[in-house]
């Protein structure tokens, strides 16, 4: 969210509406809006209807959260681009951005291929922060999905190399 956020200029250039879902109170999402600043719509989704219907849903995190997702909405209402990411590994934003682009420049244009996806590596200050918050704020879906990240990670790097 934050990276969109730093990038939603250019969002609004190619006419763009950003929305974020999530699946928690509209308190704590209204909490988090003004504490990140969000330019954007943060829309609550608290008993999973969007998110189950898109089947996004992650049952490791905290009961159940949406997954990391992009969908580009064409002007008809069509899925035209679509990313379903891992907490590990996503679309880079600029990749999203040329996509835009090319949508903005011809109103029908489809992705063609899968989002190439990326390998986040947080950086030492991102895993303190991490770290910290697991500490004081974290519960038992947070320390499992700590715990399993290895397993995650050797999956991921394993998954390219099996036959299609």
């Amino acid at each position: 969210m934050a990276e969109i956020q730093k990038k939603y200029d250019t969002y609004l250039k190619f006419n763009t509406q950003v929305f974020a879902i999530s699946v928690d109170p509209l308190k704590q999402s209204q909490n988090l809006i003004e504490k990140m600043k969000l330019p954007y719509k943060l829309l609550c989704d608290e008993d999973k209807h969007v998110i189950d219907l898109y089947h996004l849903t992650n049952p490791f995190e905290h009961n159940g959260i949406a997954k990391p997702a992009t969908f580009i909405i064409n002007q008809e209402g069509k899925i035209c681009y679509r990313s379903l990411d891992g907490t590990a590994n996503r679309v880079d934003l600029s990749d999203e951005l040329l996509f835009l682009e090319k949508l903005h420049n011809d109103a029908g244009y489809e992705m063609d291929n899968a989002p190439k996806k990326s390998l986040i590596i947080p950086t030492p200050k991102n895993m303190w922060r991490m770290s910290l918050n697991m500490i004081f704020k974290g519960n038992f879906a947070d320390w499992m999905h700590f715990l399993l990240f290895p397993v995650e990670m050797f999956r991921m790097m394993t998954s390219r190399f099996k036959k299609k």
